[in-house]
């Protein structure tokens, strides 16, 4: 079975986490996986849309909102 790849707007993914909007609404809103958003934000970052501190403080909130 070949899947159809799906194009995703990176400006418009990169404005919502700088909206700061989290990744349960992104996941939700571009139907992705968790694995698939991870990839996202790792282009993003490697587009230069978002920061490498930006991925590292969603990472940091994620693990903490996890934890409690």
């Amino acid at each position: 079975m070949i899947l159809k790849k799906r194009t995703i707007n990176a400006k418009m993914v990169a404005r919502d986490v700088h909206a700061g909007i989290g990744d349960t609404l992104l996941m939700k809103k571009y139907q992705l996986s968790a694995k698939q958003l991870e990839g996202v934000l790792r282009k993003l970052v490697d587009a230069d849309l978002i920061s490498h501190l930006q991925l590292y403080e969603r990472t940091s909130l994620s693990d903490t909102q996890i934890t409690k």
